[in-house]
């Protein structure tokens, strides 16, 4: 192996700038000559030392930048072990409590106190109930196994019931390597409650695979236990099984059958007393051959010669500057080192040289925001999908994450509510950031300056939100008006006909009215001032509505950034037509007031009155037109069943009841702020994860006969 290296070599192609540097000076040194020589001074060209020893700091830069290494050092990587795979029983039945605390909890302990003594032993978890399924494949990383431990619990698969042979056989076909048989051990922690095939068929998958049993049986074996669950209350009650109390016992002597005609098969019952796991593996696995792994796997480590090199540069370039221009030399000289010390790129940007990258950042620097976040964001799939080094797939979250708060402060002041909105995005992308690479600090100084964005951004969707409340109140204010005119203007015309009754009767079957009508009524005149009078009121009333529909109409249409919000669609649009109706509403009363003062034309001046009413009904059904667009309506069964049978990623919460136009959408409504660091989020998602998992394991019990 050689002693000295060259880790970067590309940085050598530098070194041509040598051959332009010593033309530099020669060039230099002739226009002195000639400018010398022009004064009547002669003298002969020729470098200085001083130029020497600048072309050599350039060399050893140059060279420190290459990352000239020597002394190197060898590590190996070694690891002796075994595989060990812990078969975890997750049936309801494990939650009996005549092991402290249950059954599954001192399974659990048992596990961690095992993984407490492993050293090179790789590990991993299948948990499994009516189903099985993975809950970490093997790996080296014990913290890891210890939290997937922390999140089993007794709906960690989606079936009920207990059946040993599907853990077998996915820990065999899909967890363990076949071309380790001999060094692989099944470690199975259960109390026996198997309603599945027999024991005879997974005795049988054992032995043709080769793999080592360890049984751990857990429980009372004589007089059992009951197995307490909760309520859809959330009160804990024991579970019933055709109207009887279930008591489970450890089906000790299945279990240890199983451990007999399994090839070095072992069982250990441990009832219901305390056990250390870890010390009876040790036993178990005692005479065991362990599978040692050296060969050429590790890495070397070089001293890195750079900082003998930049020291040697550092006091030649101050020896050829001179005291005088020691601190322009000073300064270039740190302008050079600059780029020496950095070990990776900063965001990631520099390793993700596709084309894809470098079209995103031009959007981004070009302020597309939108084209650029949907660019880093298809770029981080891709990432993930093909495994690429997570320097890269956090740098293409952060860019993602820096496109979407530009975006945010972009509309920060147009519209709050999509900036908040692109802002909690940016957020929970940092976040996302962080996790994939810890110590990532630029993502901690963006979320620093996001959090005091997000507080701005809050006060100004609250201030907005109360504009809102109170444009709806008077909205409201100005429906219960409509409506209240609506209500007085068909009472009058319904007391005009009831007066009018004889002529009414005579004209029921005549279009127009006749040229020689009845006697009027008695009284007609009294009546017909007093309907003048109440028309007139009726006419005043609308009049001062239609000058408060233009009043709401201006103030509306003062925001423009509302009044322009969706498609062009705002609040000035929506009134438009409302004020319309109500002119022609208006007019209408005006008519009818103007007949009303004759008997001879009661029966147009209802025609009018009619027209009044019915362009007041066609606002107020216009405005509920809006509002109910979007309702609530009333759930049946079926529906209700349909929405639990749906796919949750198809299930958009759409329908949500608005305020009719005057609610552009989901971008009107209120955005909870939220403040949450990484463990929140990692808390809630595990929490969602176990709610998953616990509906579709509740949706697949009743298939189940015996569902623990």
């Amino acid at each position: 192996m050689k002693e000295i290296v060259i880790q970067w070599p590309w940085f050598l192609y530098a070194l041509i700038g040598v051959w332009p540097f010593w033309w530099l000076q020669n060039r230099t040194k002739k226009k002195c000559y000639d400018a010398r020589a022009k004064l009547g001074q002669s003298e002969d060209i020729a470098i200085e030392r001083r130029d020497w020893i600048w072309m050599w700091v350039f060399v050893l830069i140059v060279f420190s930048l290459a990352r000239l290494g020597y002394n190197p050092t060898r590590f190996s990587i070694s690891q002796s072990g075994r595989d060990v795979v812990f078969v975890l029983d997750v049936s309801r039945s494990m939650l009996a409590q005549d092991a402290y605390p249950t059954r599954l909890e001192a399974a659990k302990q048992g596990i961690r106190d095992c993984l407490d003594g492993f050293l090179g032993e790789e590990v991993g978890l299948v948990v499994y109930a009516g189903s099985s399924s993975i809950g970490c494949p093997l790996t080296s990383d014990y913290d890891f196994v210890r939290y997937m431990l922390s999140q089993v619990q007794p709906r960690s698969v989606e079936f009920g019931g207990t059946l040993l042979l599907s853990a077998i056989e996915k820990s065999i076909d899909q967890v363990l390597d076949p071309e380790r048989r001999g060094f692989q051990d099944l470690i199975v922690l259960t109390d026996g409650e198997d309603h599945g095939p027999g024991i005879d068929k997974v005795a049988e998958r054992l032995k043709d695979s080769g793999v080592f049993l360890l049984v751990v049986g857990i429980g009372d074996s004589v007089s059992g236990s009951r197995i307490p669950i909760l309520n859809e209350e959330g009160e804990s009650i024991v579970l019933k099984h055709e109207g009887q109390v279930v008591y489970t016992k450890l089906q000790d002597s299945e279990l240890a059958e199983l451990a007999q005609k399994t090839p070095e098969g072992e069982f250990a019952n441990v009832g219901t007393l305390p056990f250390h796991l870890g010390e009876i593996y040790e036993t178990f696995a005692k005479e065991k051959e362990s599978i040692r792994s050296d060969g050429d796997a590790g890495y070397v480590v070089y001293k890195e010669a750079a900082f003998l090199i930049l020291p040697i540069a550092l006091v030649l370039s101050l020896w050829a500057s001179g005291m005088v221009s020691r601190g322009k030399g000073t300064l270039g000289l740190a302008l050079l080192l600059g780029g020496s010390g950095v070990s990776e790129p900063a965001s990631g940007q520099e390793e993700l040289e596709s084309v894809s990258f470098e079209t995103a950042l031009d959007w981004l620097e070009d302020g597309k925001f939108n084209d650029a976040g949907i660019a880093f964001g298809e770029l981080a799939f891709q990432m993930e999908t093909q495994g690429d080094s997570t320097v890269n797939l956090a740098a293409a979250v952060f860019n993602q994450a820096l496109a979407n708060l530009r975006q945010a402060e972009v509309l920060g002041e147009s519209s709050p509510r999509e900036a908040l909105s692109s802002a909690v995005f940016a957020q929970n992308l940092l976040f996302q950031a962080a996790r994939i690479r810890p110590g990532f600090k630029r993502v901690s100084m963006r979320l620093d300056s996001l959090a005091v964005m997000m507080e701005v951004l809050e006060k100004r969707v609250a201030e907005e939100e109360k504009k809102e409340q109170e444009r709806d109140e008077k909205i409201d204010a100005l429906l219960e008006r409509i409506q209240a005119l609506s209500a007085g203007q068909t009472e009058l015309r319904r007391n005009v006909e009831s007066i009018d009754i004889q002529r009414r009767s005579a004209d029921r079957n005549v279009r127009a009215v006749s040229p020689n009508p009845r006697e009027p009524p008695e009284n007609v005149s009294i009546h017909a001032v007093q309907f003048e009078q109440s028309q007139k009121q009726h006419r005043s009333e609308g009049q001062l509505i239609e000058r408060y529909m233009i009043e709401l109409e201006n103030e509306f249409s003062m925001d423009s950034s509302v009044a322009q919000e969706s498609d062009g669609k705002g609040l000035e649009t929506i009134l438009k037509r409302p004020l319309e109706l109500m002119g022609e509403a208006v007019e209408g009363q005006l008519e009818a007031e103007e007949l009303l003062s004759q008997w001879r034309y009661w029966a147009v001046a209802r025609v009018h009155q009619s027209v009044a009413i019915d362009r007041l009904q066609d606002i107020l059904d216009l405005f509920a037109s809006n509002r109910d667009d979007e309702g609530e309506g009333e759930w049946d069964d079926e529906d209700w069943e349909e929405y639990v049978d749906a796919d949750p990623r198809e299930v958009v919460a759409s329908s949500l009841p608005m305020k009719g136009e005057f609610r552009e959408d989901s971008l009107m409504q209120p955005l909870p702020i939220p403040n949450f660091s990484v463990e929140d989020v990692l808390m809630e998602e595990m929490g969602s994860q176990q709610f998953r998992q616990e509906q579709r394991a509740k949706a697949n019990a009743g298939k189940v006969e015996k569902d623990w």
